[in-house]
């Protein structure tokens, strides 16, 4: 099993960008030769989409699959990869943002405060530039509420524009030592 086969694989069935690493370790201080490979999807890929590819690994003739996290650290120039956790896996829920971020009530009051600068007298400009962020603001609120989904989500405030912004990822990073959520996929 190389990294290519399983890469080539996922990529059938997962488009956007992602990596695969060997696991290089049993105890996270030493090299052995490669005994499985991790799969890591995007940063906020859902734990539903992580199982689904997961199921679809294992559904390979050949391989294992199982939901794990990893921890990585780089040693003369190589990285140590281990898997640190199998059972119980969960992505990380950010706390601390270094971004203009709004829960519910927040978003409201923000999309209250750009109808209320808005008037139908005012320069043709403003009103080509307001109008979009009132009507994309707007629907970001929707989206959250029809999924019930603002536990897991705030919306980004980024030079004028919105975005939604997933509290729960795939990645931290603790001093020199990296960590992500995957698949991990060895022989059966």
């Amino acid at each position: 099993m190389t990294r290519e086969e399983i890469h080539s694989l996922v990529e059938v069935f997962y488009h956007p960008t992602f990596k695969t690493f060997y696991v290089n370790s049993l105890d996270g201080k030493t090299f052995v030769h490669p005994i499985g490979v991790f799969v890591s999807l995007g940063i906020t890929t859902s734990m539903k989409v992580l199982n689904d590819i997961k199921e679809i690994i294992e559904a390979h003739n050949g391989y294992s699959a199982i939901i794990a996290e990893i921890s990585s650290k780089q040693i003369a120039g190589q990285y140590l990869n281990t898997v640190t956790k199998t059972n119980n896996t969960e992505q990380y829920v950010l706390t601390e943002f270094d971004c203009d971020v709004m829960d519910r009530t927040q978003a409201l009051e923000e999309l209250d405060k750009l109808k209320k600068t808005m008037n139908l007298e005012d320069d043709l400009e403003f009103l080509k530039d307001i109008t979009p962020k009132i009507s994309k603001l707007s629907d970001l609120i929707s989206r959250l509420d029809k999924q019930s989904s603002w536990e897991n989500h705030l919306i980004q405030k980024e030079n004028g524009d919105y975005r939604i912004f997933h509290k729960l990822v795939n990645y931290k990073k603790e001093n020199e030592i990296e960590y992500r959520i995957g698949i991990y996929v060895t022989e059966s």
